[in-house]
């Protein structure tokens, strides 16, 4: 390291010369004083005389300051003390007959052996110092003197003879160092790994550099590639000394401002700058430009303040803040650092702050601060002890769990409470806790329970029995009955009950009895529910096949999830249905920016967000990207089990991954997926999960037994309500048929699956229907555009409504419309329809 720095400090002093006038610049710890302090060894030790001083921010306004550091100290045999005194240094006296004299002395000192000059922070030297450099720098190439200045790059010095000193000189720049110069310091030979970390570390300063590289030696560290991650550590460590010791020195202005800085992070309101550091506009300016040029804000500035200080800093900027209409996350990271009870505001923005942190997934910032409220009066503990253990769920559950258990202790009626416990209990894997907590809740924390998917599941598969619909649905899921065996289990005696038999039988294929339970369903106790049904009913709808029907079933229970956002589980089931009918509707982008808006961190610890993955598979199939469908099935797939969920109905996640392996090439992988899709499906028993899994894998059967196995799928669609899936299975045997020479037949095929794909109202379906027939030969001119798939959303919600018998007051005041408007949208619905009234609405819209 010593031979590094020489032949360094070597290659400075060659420029420098008698004559001459020299300025070496350099950020903070580029070794400007290390350089000096090498080049005045090499002239004393020749038998030259050095004169040196040091600038500084305290004495930057003392007369001559930087003169008097240079003489003052001189051998009285050389120059007369009596001499420097009789020039009167003042500010006053700074004309040219003072600075004749300094420059007399000096060249009196040089006599024929030569003098070396050097002013260390030439950019802290007073005016009248400056000057007389000034002066000396024009006149010193008739003398054996050299002039050397040392400045940070950037110091900002408005003095007139400083910018003329600078016109004049030699530069010599110091730059941080390189990963060859870093690995030079290192002994023995360091790992490129080891070096890459220490230049990350410290960005190549050399003083920091040097520091880092003693410290770790002095650890005991290798310099080995296993050892590189030590190096972040120490390097915060040591760059925080550098960094606190640099800003000692700096005037009580900059020191502020840093502390300020520091404390509010990058980007401050410049309001509560100026507030936190208590400095006028211009002194706050030229401070902050100090600060950005040192490099000295950051944690190490905060860490070098003593505790007392740094909390009442962090409290004046909480108060500063929240003058200035800071966020609630905002001012609370401040209060995190000051001890509580000193402002009655405190809780309150904590736990807001803690609200939002659980809303947007953040956990361990969501802890920490209702750890903090906790500690300060709020309006409702319980609910901060709430929160507490929510945000806890995922890295401290048995904490949370006893939190939650305490919360609900308090009120059983807390519905909010009574969810995160059963969460936690349904984690934890106590069943016996968890039945307890279902059976004390409200009828309207059994709602909730319900949306959140608690009731349908215990804990321990072993211990659920097939004596209520919960029980049933969660073997059902899991996979272990047939729908045979299921649906006679089924009751409807609760709302709960009702709600779990619903999905049973939708999941049955029993669609019409499914939506029979659910228009009986007595949502008066629970208005939450009228979201649940309405998401229920618009998925059995796309099971049908009425795409329109779903969206207007959709659109309705958005109406009561905007109305409370709380129900995440059903807002995530809501998304993926949309999401899945604007792929239908040929709307790739809107689906992706709906997918990606859903897809929160809470989201995914919902039992819906498997769907959402599953669609999202589906677009970016749709969009060529295989890989990352496949990724997003994948992801389906291990979301599933860890419910855990095997039924293929309720989640056809392996017949998505097997058409994305295919395209990929991977054969094998796929028809792994897609009969193993087939087998789960057969064990179930309901068509239309069958009939898709089918489908899947005879595309990604080759040959006769690939058509053999599309041929069953269509068969067994035939058999079931699932219409759109049925035209998807037409459409993919009337491509293999076509291929095969079987163009008639293909015809057929494909003429029937563009018939029921617009029915569906699915364009995207449609589209390739009628690609497809084109290609044999026999494609009609151009698609229809009558019939349901041209009713707008409105206009299939008001036909859908009338179909079903209700006059159109009562349409006008389930749709929040006035009645003529309903009056209008039906004449234009018939005219599209081809009908003459009401009657006849059914039929066409084939609503049962």
């Amino acid at each position: 390291m010593e031979n590094r720095l020489k032949a360094w400090c070597a290659g400075i002093s060659d420029q420098v010369t008698p004559g001459t006038t020299t300025v070496v610049e350099g950020a903070p710890g580029t070794g400007k004083t290390a350089a000096l302090d090498d080049l005045a060894a090499r002239w004393e030790t020749s038998g030259r005389h050095v004169v040196r001083a040091r600038g500084s921010a305290l004495e930057s306004e003392l007369p001559f300051g930087i003169v008097a550091q240079l003489f003052d100290l001189v051998d009285p045999g050389l120059v007369p003390v009596e001499a420097l005194g009789a020039l009167q240094l003042t500010a006053v006296s700074a004309d040219f007959g003072v600075l004749h004299g300094v420059y007399r002395l000096a060249a009196t000192l040089a006599g024929t052996a030569g003098l070396l000059v050097v002013v260390d922070d030439a950019h802290w030297a007073d005016a009248a110092s400056l000057r007389w450099l000034a002066y000396l720098a024009l006149r010193i190439q008739r003398l054996p003197i050299s002039l050397v200045l040392a400045v940070g790059v950037g110091e900002r010095c408005d003095d007139p003879s400083y910018g003329e000193i600078l016109a004049a000189c030699r530069r010599i720049t110091l730059d941080n160092l390189a990963l060859d110069d870093i690995a030079a310091l290192i002994s023995p030979a360091p790992a490129p790994e080891f070096v890459a970390a220490c230049l990350d570390a410290t960005g190549g300063n050399p003083l920091t550099v040097t520091r880092l590289v003693q410290a770790l030696a002095e650890d005991g560290v290798p310099p080995t590639a296993e050892a590189a991650w030590r190096v972040a550590q120490r390097g915060a460590e040591v760059s925080g000394e550098v960094v606190a010791a640099r800003l000692r020195r700096r005037p009580a202005a900059v020191v502020a401002a840093a502390h300020a800085l520091a404390a509010l992070g990058p980007s401050p309101h410049p309001g509560v700058l100026a507030e936190l550091s208590q400095l006028s506009p211009v002194e706050l300016a030229e401070a902050v430009r100090t600060v950005e040029l040192l490099g000295v804000a950051g944690p190490a500035v905060l860490d070098d303040m003593p505790a007392p200080a740094r909390a009442a800093l962090h409290l004046r900027a909480a108060r500063a803040l929240r003058t200035h209409g800071a966020s609630d996350r905002v001012v609370a990271e401040h209060l995190l650092e000051t001890s509580p009870g000193l402002e009655p505001w405190a809780g309150e923005v904590l736990d807001r702050a803690a609200q939002e942190a659980v809303n947007r997934g953040d956990t361990s910032a969501a802890a920490r601060l209702l750890w903090r409220a906790l500690r300060e009066p709020v309006a409702n503990p319980a609910r901060a002890l709430r929160l507490l253990g929510v945000a806890e769920l995922v890295g401290n559950l048995p904490g949370a769990t006893a939190r939650l258990r305490e919360a609900f202790q308090s009120d059983v009626d807390d519905v909010e409470s009574a969810v995160a416990l059963s969460y936690a209990l349904h984690a934890e894997g106590k069943p016996t806790e968890l039945t307890a907590v279902l059976a004390d809740s409200s009828p309207w924390g059994q709602a909730h329970l319900a949306v959140h998917g608690l009731a349908w599941q215990e804990a321990v598969p072993a211990s659920v029995s097939l004596d209520t619909p919960a029980g049933v649905l969660h073997h059902v899921m899991v996979g272990d009955i047939s729908a045979a065996e299921a649906v006679p289990l089924i009751s409807t005696s609760t709302t709960m009950s009702a709600l779990t038999s619903a999905m049973i039988l939708n999941l049955a294929d029993a669609l019409d009895s499914a939506l029979t339970v659910l228009d009986d369903v007595d949502r008066t106790r629970a208005p939450a529910l009228h979201a649940l049904t309405y998401v229920m009913r618009a998925n059995i709808q796309r099971r049908k096949g009425d795409l329109a029907s779903a969206r207007a079933d959709l659109t309705l229970a958005g109406d009561h999830l905007r109305q409370d956002r709380r129900w995440l589980a059903v807002s995530t089931w809501h998304a993926a249905l949309l999401a899945d009918i604007l792929l239908e509707e040929s709307r790739l982008d809107e689906a992706a920016a709906l997918i990606s808006e859903a897809s929160t961190d809470e989201a995914r610890r919902v039992w819906s967000f498997g769907g959402l993955l599953t669609i999202r598979g589906r677009m970016l199939t749709a969009r060529g990207d295989d890989h990352e469908a496949l990724e997003a099935f994948l992801a389906a797939g291990r979301h599933c089990e860890a419910w855990p969920y095997r039924n293929p109905a309720a989640l056809a996640w392996r017949s998505g991954a097997a058409l994305a392996c295919a395209a990929m090439g991977d054969g094998e992988r796929a028809r792994n997926f897609a009969h193993e899709e087939v087998e789960l499906a057969r064990a179930w028993g309901a068509p239309r999960a069958l009939g898709m899994a089918l489908r899947a894998e005879g595309r990604v059967t080759a040959g006769a037994l690939g058509r053999t196995l599309l041929e069953e799928a269509v068969r067994v669609l035939r058999g079931s309500p699932a219409r759109l899936e049925l035209a998807r299975a037409l459409v993919d045997l009337g491509v293999v048929s076509r291929r095969q020479g079987d163009t008639s037949g293909a015809r057929a095929c494909l003429r029937d699956a563009l018939d029921l794909a617009q029915k569906c109202g699915s364009s995207a379906m449609a589209a390739r229907a009628y690609s497809e027939l084109v290609a044999t030969g026999s494609g009609p001119r151009r698609m229809r555009q009558t019939g349901p798939t041209a009713l707008t959303p409105t206009e299939h919600q008001v036909a859908a409504l009338a179909a079903r018998g209700r006059s159109n007051e009562e349409i006008a005041s389930t749709l929040l419309m006035p009645a003529d408007a309903v009056e209008g949208l039906l004449s234009g619905t018939y005219r599209k329809l081809g009908v003459s009234g009401r009657l006849q609405l059914a039929e066409a819209l084939d609503v049962d």
